[in-house]
């Protein structure tokens, strides 16, 4: 019987390039918002260490010039999407629906532009989660 292939991304060197990485306090890559480095790993705006060119397409995981923070929920709605193919997305979240007042808010604009909606729930402004008058 094979034995299963090690997962790349346990490391320690992987762990050392995650510490750096939030140690910066650099914003997410995809929404350009401020991570809350208190946010409990594994909700959705935790940090996480998201791979530019993704690990399933021959990136490195423990590769300084390949990493950037990002949320959890904007990391998983990347899923493995090209760099150029988020900025694209990114641009027309922001031309449809203005900024967004938190990651979530982006992710949802996202996940929206990314299905090609069209017609009347395009035009919605994308509104807060937990508030329904949309304001910050």
């Amino acid at each position: 019987m094979a034995k299963p292939k090690p997962n790349p991304r346990r490391s320690y060197r992987r762990d050392v390039l995650w510490k750096r990485v939030r140690a910066l306090g650099q914003p997410c890559w995809i929404c350009g918002l401020p991570i809350p480095l208190d946010a409990p790993a594994g909700t959705p705006l935790a940090f996480e260490l998201d791979e530019l060119l993704p690990v399933s397409k021959g990136g490195d995981p423990a590769d300084m010039a390949n990493t950037a923070p990002a949320h959890r929920c904007c990391n998983q709605w990347r899923s493995d999407r090209s760099v150029s193919a988020v900025g694209r997305i990114r641009d027309e979240v922001r031309r449809r629906f203005g900024p967004w007042p938190s990651a979530l808010a982006f992710c949802e604009g996202a996940r929206a532009v990314s299905r090609g909606a069209k017609g009347k729930s395009a035009q919605v402004p994308v509104r807060h989660p937990k508030r329904r008058s949309g304001a910050l």
